[in-house]
């Protein structure tokens, strides 16, 4: 039961009828029912997944009381140690068991003894690598204080797996979500519509443009060899444009539905491929994600170097840029990690590390650059040039993260990169490639219009007259209803992290 199928829009409108009963407009029975109906969908998936997801929200609701009620810091040290060595060792078990172990073959095969595969496999629980990083970020938040352990559990068990949010995120912290669970919420009419708007165009993303890129996607990732360059690099560009519109629609769609139910989630998308550098890039990308390592992982690890590291250079380099280069590194390898049991994703994570460290180390060069030839930080032709070398490189980042494996990617490359890069593309489905095109200039000609607000049809009842503003949900809708992809429901990309 996914987002764009009819049995969710059938539990949506039931539960959100439920929700709303004015005799039950009480937050404890309101959670109570969110608690239920977000065990129902998630059980819908797999039961054995919904026996997992329950008995860590249960674990962790133990050891955050244990961390909170410790005065001894030993003591809560060691409960949050055991917290966080039991939720990261289900992830690895359940995420990275396979990988660890033909990692491991492959190291000793190298040595000259060869060893038997594995036969075991892990099914991978849907969502779990989002559920996990909330109930690590609530352990934490506890043991430094900034967030005090829930006393009610149906409270903490819905933080750690409401509905809208499981799947794939946004990483809601429960330090954000939990004032809003337990506080009264009544129904407001203006953020319903709002929430309709964004589901609205959340679902035009994913269906129309995402759904319908992915059938050229596949095939042009699944036959490399057999086509030109200049169409891999369309291709490449294809699957860029579907991943954002895949995971933003989602996004979209997940936080529209929160305001169904008088929740705020945070944002997860400010149009990233409108930055003007990588940097910008990853302040608009996945935001929830990126947030949660900069607080969690790449912090610590930047204020433990600057305490332990004594002078003011190491091997020649400054050691604000030493303290940065390592903790990127170490952030952006667990990222792609993170997505992933395969090299492809490491690759990509690394790929951004470097080309965010470079970012970081050229900037007062650059700066000095633009000084001598006369030109301003907002010059045009500078940002222009900025946002195309920015987008390039994106895209030649997806390739590895799109490719199966690493040889895959290195030859969709090389025949990228060759003479029939200058060729006319040549593929089927032209015809629909042109109509697709026009959907995705229109998609993307919205967003920029509105990159100022926190979703492309944000503030249209403030903006628009109401014959017109109807006129376009219900050319959206007709849209969806003619030229949704309609073979089979396509998954979200990100359930499979």
């Amino acid at each position: 039961m996914i987002f764009v199928s009819i049995e969710f829009a059938i539990f949506l409108v039931v539960v959100f009828l439920l929700y709303w009963i004015k005799r039950w407009n009480n937050f404890k029975i309101q959670n109570i029912l969110l608690l239920a109906a977000s065990y129902f969908f998630y059980g819908m998936w797999d039961w054995r997944f919904l026996i997992i997801l329950v008995l860590i929200s249960l674990a962790n609701f133990g050891f955050g009381l244990l961390i909170d009620i410790n005065e001894i810091n030993k003591r809560k040290k060691f409960w949050l140690i055991s917290g966080l060595i039991l939720n990261i060792g289900i992830l690895a078990v359940f995420k990275y068991y396979n990988f660890f172990i033909d990692s491991f073959i492959d190291l000793i095969s190298l040595f000259g003894y060869n060893l038997p595969r594995s036969t075991t496999k892990i099914l991978l629980p849907v969502g779990i690598s989002f559920y996990v990083f909330l109930s690590l970020s609530y352990l934490i938040d506890i043991y430094k204080k900034k967030l005090n352990a829930e006393r009610n559990i149906v409270s903490l068990l819905l933080s750690l797996s409401f509905f809208p949010i499981i799947l794939a995120g946004p990483i809601q912290r429960p330090a954000a979500l939990l004032p809003q669970i337990n506080q009264r919420r009544e129904f407001q009419y203006e953020k319903v519509a709002d929430g309709l708007r964004q589901i609205l165009w959340g679902l035009f993303a994913k269906v129309v443009i995402a759904d319908n890129l992915a059938v050229f996607v596949d095939d042009f990732f699944t036959d490399y060899n057999d086509y030109t360059g200049s169409t891999l690099l369309l291709g490449a560009i294809f699957f860029t444009i579907q991943i954002y519109a895949d995971f933003s629609g989602y996004s979209d769609m997940s936080i529209g539905i929160a305001k169904l139910f008088g929740f705020n989630l945070v944002r997860n998308f400010a149009y990233p491929y409108f930055s003007r550098d990588i940097s910008e890039f990853w302040k608009r990308w996945h935001i929830s994600l990126v947030t949660f390592f900069r607080d969690y992982v790449f912090l610590p690890i930047s204020f433990a170097l600057v305490y332990k590291i004594r002078g003011e250079k190491v091997l020649l380099i400054k050691v604000e840029h030493l303290v940065y280069i390592i903790a990127s590194l170490v952030v952006w390898f667990l990222t792609g990690l993170w997505h992933g049991a395969n090299y492809t994703y490491v690759i990509w994570g690394l790929f951004h590390g470097v080309l965010l460290i470079f970012y970081h180390l050229q900037r007062n060069s650059r700066k000095r650059v633009l000084k001598k030839l006369g030109c301003t930080n907002d010059n045009i032709f500078i940002v222009s040039l900025e946002r195309l070398i920015t987008l390039a490189l994106i895209v030649v980042a997806w390739i590895f993260f799109r490719s199966s494996t690493v040889p895959d990617a290195i030859d969709y490359l090389t025949n990228l990169f060759s003479k029939s890069l200058f060729y006319i593309p040549a593929f089927s489905g032209k015809k629909d490639a042109l109509i697709l095109a026009l959907f995705i200039i229109f998609y993307f000609l919205i967003e920029w219009r509105n990159r100022d607000r926190q979703f492309a049809t944000a503030g249209m009842e403030t903006r628009m007259p109401l014959l017109k503003r109807w006129a376009f949900y219900l050319g959206l809708i007709m849209i969806l209803y003619f030229f949704g992809y309609s073979e089979e429901t396509l998954e979200f990309i990100y359930f499979q992290f």
